[in-house]
């Protein structure tokens, strides 16, 4: 099993959701409001100097999925360069 952690502008929440339909990915937890410093943006630390937030989802899924998962992100951080999105994938030992 493998775990995508996908990290996301609010903005694309209806793309990121329909991708994880599109793909069948139904079991999911959503992390709603994540501060943080990416390498490529400015912070989103929700203060008056940073503003803002990014929104996760976590999915752990089989390897199948995972690979339709990761071509619908691929595509989306093509369409929506701005916006950002990011996503990491990580092994998943046990589910208990």
């Amino acid at each position: 099993m493998k775990g995508i952690l996908i990290l996301y502008a609010p903005a694309l929440e209806e793309q990121v959701m329909a991708a994880m339909k599109r793909v069948g990915a139904k079991q999911y937890t959503k992390l709603p409001a994540l501060h943080g410093v990416g390498g490529h943006s400015e912070p989103h630390l929700d203060t008056q100097v940073w503003p803002g937030t990014n929104t996760g989802i976590m999915v752990v899924t089989d390897e199948s999925t995972k690979d339709k998962l990761l071509k619908e992100m691929k595509a989306l951080k093509t369409e929506y360069i701005k916006e950002g999105v990011k996503v990491f994938v990580l092994p998943v030992e046990e589910e208990i």
